[in-house]
């Protein structure tokens, strides 16, 4: 629901792969797929990467959704990792974090 509003009276979901547009409003996210690489002869890993973007005002929203999202996905995949981050160049707030699917 964070990442949902409506935009044009339709109800849209901001997540995107990669980048978003700049004039694209905030929160979003972005998500990178890795590589797959091979974990047995019948199953492979493929890294994801999800980036949740808050502006510069919104700290404490940035790390409360970042933490919820952290239960959730490590309820489902291998989190490897997550952290909050100061994006200087576009001023805002982003949590990230990696998994692997199997």
């Amino acid at each position: 629901a964070v990442m949902q509003r409506m935009e044009d009276s339709e109800l849209k979901t901001f997540l995107f792969p990669i980048v978003a547009s700049e004039v694209t409003s905030l929160p979003l996210t972005t998500y990178v797929l890795g590589e797959r690489t091979p974990e047995t002869k019948d199953r492979s890993l493929l890294p994801v990467s999800v980036m949740f973007w808050f502006d510069k005002s919104s700290y404490d929203a940035c790390c409360e959704f970042t933490d919820a999202m952290h239960e959730k996905l490590d309820e489902k995949y291998n989190v490897l990792s997550a952290s909050i981050e100061y994006n200087e160049e576009s001023l805002t707030y982003s949590g990230l974090i990696n998994f692997n699917l199997l």
